[in-house]
């Protein structure tokens, strides 16, 4: 009887760690700081703002990165992580996509991300990425919902939320 009994015990407690499948998390709309940085450079942090409305917006887009076209994506999420899983064309390459999430993603989350290329993009046949994301505030008028702002660079000036959006020259 004790055996059976530690198997159930064990199935138990297997079936509770085991991810359940959900919908993408969305983010509450406003103004969010994206930090992304590869996970072995820290000095490499690449930082953008982007003001997100109502409609979900995709979590892993990053300026200056195409659009993959991705199949087979899915949401789970266990006790303590939400998960994401694809299989991706990235310039020819096939890329299985993992990622581990943490985070409410109403106001904040950080997040690991590996990409498997097959063959090889640019030299490279693993990526790890971190990502970061905060809520800072209700979007500014002149901040164009899906834009990504990045201080320097298409207009975008001083990003301080206290003072207004300089336009450089």
């Amino acid at each position: 009887m004790r055996p059976v009994l530690l198997l159930i015990a064990t199935l138990s407690s297997t079936a509770a760690l085991a991810a359940t499948p959900i919908d993408a998390p969305a983010r509450l709309p406003g103004l969010w700081l994206i930090n992304t940085a590869p996970a072995t450079e820290a000095a490499g942090v690449a930082s953008f703002h982007v003001c997100l409305g109502s409609t979900p917006a995709p979590i892993l887009r990053r300026p200056g990165h195409e659009e993959p076209a991705c199949s087979g994506e899915s949401w789970s999420k266990d006790a303590h992580y939400r998960y994401y899983r694809a299989e991706c064309t990235v310039r020819g390459s096939q890329a299985r996509i993992e990622a581990r999430f943490t985070g409410d993603f109403e106001y904040n989350y950080h997040g690991e991300l590996t990409a498997t290329y097959s063959p090889p993009l640019d030299g490279v046949e693993l990526a790890r990425f971190e990502m970061d994301g905060r809520r800072l505030s209700p979007c500014k008028a002149e901040h164009p919902v899906g834009k990504m702002l990045i201080q320097g660079k298409d207009g975008v000036g001083n990003l301080n939320l206290g003072e207004p959006v300089v336009k450089l020259r």
